[in-house]
C-alpha cells in the first residue's frame, strides 16, 4: 500500500509539474496581477486623482486637466496589465471637429483603449457603471452619460444628451450592439446611435477592434497580457440625411465594420503604432 501511494503520489505530481502545471501557471500570473498590483493601483489612483483634481475642476471649470488624468491612468492601468494597444489610422478621429464612434464590442478592455486615445468625448454607458464610488461621480462630472436600457424615458434622455453634446463640439462614443457579444461576432444595431448621428449631423467613424476576447472575455474579471489593435475606418458623413436615412446608415456602417473585422490582426500589421 505505501508503495502504491507513493507512486501515485509520484504520478501527480509528475502531471502537475507538467502540462497541467503550466496552463495553471498561465491562468494564475495574470489574475494574480490584476488582483495585487492593477486594481489596487487604480484605487489610490482615483481616489487621488479625485481629491486633488475634483476641486480643480471646480475652481478653473475646465474638465481638461481630469480628462488627461484619468487618460493617464487607463494608459498605466493597460500597461501594467501587459495590455499593448496598436493603432491603426488613428488620423480618422481627428479628421473632424466632432464625430460618433461606433464600435464593436466584445470585452471590457474596448472602452478604456479608446477612451485612452481618442479626442474628447462623452459616453453613453449603463447606470450601474454610475454607483461606482467616486468614479463614478468622476465620470458624470466629465460628461459621461449613464442610461436605463430598460426605461424608454431614460433612453430618451440620454438620446437628448448626446446630441446635446455633439452640438457643443463634443464627440461621442458608443456601441451599436448595446452589449457585449460573447462569440465575438457582430450583434444586431441598435438604431439609438444612428439616430444621434443624424440629428446631430456629426460624421460616424467605424472601429473595429481585434484581440481583446482572447485578453479578457465577457465574464472574466482579469486581463491577460498581450496584443489588441484599434482599427479607426473612414468618417462616414451624416450632413443632410434625415430619420428615413437611418437604415441604410445602419447597413452601411456594419459592412465596414464586418470587412474590418474579417481582415483581423493582418491588417494592424501594415500601418499603426502602439500606445
Amino acid at each position: 500500500n505505501g508503495s502504491t501511494a507513493q507512486r501515485l503520489n509520484g504520478s501527480t505530481a509528475q502531471r502537475l509539474n507538467g502540462p497541467t502545471a503550466q496552463r495553471i501557471n498561465e491562468s494564475t500570473k495574470p489574475m494574480l496581477r490584476a488582483y495585487l498590483l492593477v486594481y489596487p493601483f487604480l484605487v489610490v489612483y482615483v481616489m487621488l486623482g479625485t481629491l486633488l483634481f475634483v476641486p480643480l475642476t471646480w475652481l478653473i471649470r475646465d474638465i481638461r486637466p481630469m480628462y488627461w488624468v484619468s487618460q493617464t491612468g487607463v494608459r498605466i492601468a493597460l500597461l501594467l496589465s501587459g495590455v499593448r494597444v496598436k493603432l491603426v489610422n488613428l488620423e480618422y478621429a481627428f479628421q473632424h471637429p466632432r464625430s460618433v464612434f461606433l464600435s464593436n464590442h466584445v470585452s471590457n478592455i474596448e472602452p478604456a483603449a479608446l477612451f485612452m486615445v481618442l479626442p474628447r468625448i462623452t459616453i453613453v454607458l449603463k447606470k450601474e457603471l454610475g454607483r461606482i464610488p467616486l468614479l463614478g461621480y468622476v465620470m458624470k462630472l466629465g460628461g459621461f452619460i449613464y442610461v436605463d436600457r430598460t426605461n424608454r424615458d431614460s433612453r430618451r434622455l440620454a438620446l437628448e444628451a448626446s446630441v446635446g453634446a455633439l452640438k457643443k463640439g463634443i464627440s461621442l462614443m458608443i456601441f451599436p450592439e448595446g452589449t457585449r457579444s460573447l462569440d465575438g461576432g457582430l450583434l444586431p444595431f441598435r438604431p439609438g446611435p444612428f439616430t444621434i448621428a443624424i440629428e446631430a449631423q456629426a460624421p460616424v467613424v467605424p472601429v473595429t477592434v481585434h484581440g481583446t476576447r482572447e485578453l479578457m472575455p465577457k465574464g472574466q474579471g482579469y486581463m491577460r497580457p498581450g496584443k489588441t489593435s484599434l482599427v479607426f475606418h473612414p468618417p462616414i458623413p451624416t450632413e443632410g440625411l434625415t430619420s428615413q436615412d437611418r437604415a441604410a446608415l445602419m447597413r452601411q456602417v456594419r459592412v465596414v465594420m464586418e470587412k474590418g473585422m474579417e481582415k483581423g490582426m493582418d491588417r494592424s500589421h501594415q500601418i499603426g503604432h502602439s500606445r
